[in-house]
């Protein structure tokens, strides 16, 4: 212990002796600590634990640019998408749209990402709920409104349920518009950084 006690000691004095030459050592492991930690984040990421979507090697996303250049998405109709999937050069087409939306009904309104899915999505991405079920084709009849149901990502559940595990057929407000949830998604699952997920 007295050993210890004397190197820092010498240690101490050093320091203060040569400021600059310490500086640049303390300079140096930082930059080299912060750097190997963002190489292990994109490396866990990327080969560790990549997307947990099944096929995520044969879904693409559709853009279009015009003749000016901007891109952009391709807005399709709900006929054009059922047409589409008839073609033999895809296997399924989901469509999705985001909006912010008011979480109503409580003390406090929060603004969050709500996430228009079409009925096969859930299905396409193939990552199975943490709780109930997901959105199925049935929630979105052809030729009709779709279901007033909901999906939570694991965040908004943690953050507006505290993690209730009998938040299955409990009741949320979007806009004023009440949904009955069915489900949640575990805690790696997103799409459009949404916190829910409707039909």
């Amino acid at each position: 212990m007295q050993t210890l006690l004397q190197d820092l000691r010498f240690a101490f004095r050093q320091i203060l002796r040569n400021p600059g030459f310490s500086l640049t050592a303390i300079l140096s492991l930082t930059l080299g600590i912060g750097a190997t930690v963002a190489v292990y984040s994109i490396l866990y990421d990327a080969v560790l634990h990549p997307w947990p979507h099944s096929g995520i090697e044969r879904i693409v996303d559709v853009w279009i640019t015009d003749s000016a250049g901007r891109d952009g998405t391709w807005g399709l109709t709900g006929p054009q998408i059922r047409q589409l999937r008839q073609t033999h050069a895809v296997e399924d087409v989901v469509a999705s749209n985001y909006t912010d939306q008011t979480v109503t009904g409580s003390d406090v309104p929060d603004d969050d990402v709500v996430n228009e899915m079409t009925g096969s999505h859930f299905q396409f991405l193939g990552l199975p709920p943490l709780l109930g079920r997901y959105i199925v084709p049935a929630d979105v009849p052809d030729s009709q409104d779709p279901q007033p149901v909901a999906v939570l990502s694991y965040k908004f559940w943690q953050r507006h349920f505290r993690g209730d595990p009998a938040v299955v057929g409990k009741s949320i407000q979007l806009n004023h518009k009440t949904y009955t949830i069915i489900g949640v998604m575990p805690v790696r699952f997103t799409w459009r950084d949404g916190d829910v997920y409707i039909p």
